[in-house]
């Protein structure tokens, strides 16, 4: 497990982030790769300024639009990575309710399946509803016990997600997103998750596959209050993911 702490300028509060992700460089070496090293799924959001003095996603009305700026160009550069040649990935997978061993080829990640969170300028611009987009990282040799509409879901599954699942017949990693405390769900207001509150199971398991794309969810923040900084934790469901490891991913939002 690797747990980062920075400390925002001017603010107190840490930002942490969790990630049990190996490195990429991982999978181009020939050590062997067991199934124990992966058995916890995870994921990362992006735009993310880690690397950077801040860590947060900052947007500004102001005229300054550099901060804006930066964030659509690190989505642009992340979403560049999904423009591949089509020959190489099974277009069908997604018309089918089972996972993608069947093909030796990849499935194939459309963004334009985002919306408007697949391209410029993601929200970043007046009226502020930036996109922030969820990757599910390479877990080798995983495959999800999915829940579907006639499951039993967890109580302490969000009201919210429990109504999409039963109303839904896609086979998902499902994806639930909130305010981590009372008062930053106060001030979250609407999110859009597009194209569904989850990440198909047609992408598992990812067992090496040359030119694998990972499924990615967008949050669409639609009505986030102004000049509060809001930390944003979101979880993943499914049967084989146990309750500890289903807070995978906490970061932080401020519009003004």
């Amino acid at each position: 497990m690797k747990v980062s702490i920075d400390y925002v300028s001017k603010l107190d509060k840490p930002f942490f982030q969790y990630s049990g992700l190996t490195s990429r460089s991982l999978f181009g070496t020939s050590m062997r790769l067991s199934r124990s090293a992966f058995a916890s799924p995870g994921i990362v959001f992006k735009p993310n300024s880690i690397s950077t003095a801040s860590p947060i996603i900052s947007v500004s009305n102001m005229t300054s639009r550099t901060r804006s700026e930066r964030h659509i160009q690190a989505l642009s550069d992340f979403l560049g990575e999904y423009h591949k040649s089509l020959s190489n990935y099974d277009l069908d997978c997604h018309n089918e309710h089972s996972s993608s061993n069947h093909s030796e080829k990849p499935c194939y990640f459309d963004i334009e399946l985002l919306g408007k969170c697949s391209k410029p300028p993601y929200g970043y611009t007046k009226p502020l509803q930036p996109c922030v987009l969820i990757k599910f990282n390479k877990r080798f040799d995983w495959t999800p016990e999915y829940y579907n509409h006639s499951s039993t879901l967890p109580q302490s599954m969000p009201t919210r997600l429990k109504k999409a699942i039963h109303e839904s017949r896609k086979s998902n990693v499902w994806l639930s997103c909130d305010g981590a405390n009372n008062v930053d769900k106060d001030h979250i207001g609407e999110i859009e998750y597009i194209p569904s509150p989850g990440f198909p199971i047609q992408f598992f398991p990812f067992t090496g596959q040359s030119g694998y794309l990972s499924p990615v969810v967008a949050l669409k923040f639609k009505n986030l209050t102004p000049n509060i900084l809001v930390t944003v934790e979101c979880q993943l469901w499914a049967f084989n993911i146990e309750q500890r490891s289903r807070n995978a991913l906490d970061f932080q939002i401020i519009i003004g």
